[in-house]
């Protein structure tokens, strides 16, 4: 049973890295979907003077658009950088914080079960008194009068001393 909280603990600890993750990841899928749509801008309008550049015979300098066009990228991809890195250290503390949480979770489970897995020493003591009796030739009723248990508690703890 320990082995299978600690296995559901883990699978749930899982789960919620993959749904953290994937918030993660869409929102910076959508950031690029918006650079992207606005270098996508960008060329259209380039497109679109020089187009216009050859039918009024204007002469545009192409050379000093693309460089201005560069710059911004460049700027776009630092944004960008920066913006996912920054998401990254975000989701490594995140998922620390919980490693940590989920740890110490698991380690009050571990001290409860502990706790509750072993038995009393009154429990002990009765088995002992149950078998002492037996031995000395009481029957299964008279013992249960005695110790105040149920018949079929004292048959079960003499099946597992191998008595009966």
């Amino acid at each position: 049973m320990y082995d299978y909280a600690i296995i559901a603990t883990g699978f749930l600890f899982l789960i919620i890295i993959f749904i953290y993750m994937y918030i993660k990841d869409s929102e910076v899928n959508r950031k690029f979907y918006l650079y992207e749509k606005a270098i996508e801008d960008l060329n259209k309008k380039i497109y679109t003077l020089e187009k216009n550049s050859k039918n009024t015979k204007k002469k545009i300098d192409i050379d000093e658009i693309r460089e201005y066009i560069d710059e911004k990228i460049e700027e776009n991809i630092e944004k960008i950088t920066s913006f996912v890195v920054e998401s990254h250290n975000k989701t490594e503390n995140s998922i620390k914080e919980i490693m940590n949480s989920l740890t110490e979770k698991m380690n009050t489970v571990d001290e409860k079960i502990k706790k509750y897995s072993t038995l009393p020493d009154t429990y002990q003591s009765n088995d002992k008194r149950v078998v002492s009796l037996y031995n000395k030739g009481l029957t299964v009723s008279e013992i249960a009068k005695n110790l105040r248990m149920g018949i079929g508690e004292v048959e079960l703890v003499l099946k597992i001393a191998g008595i009966k």
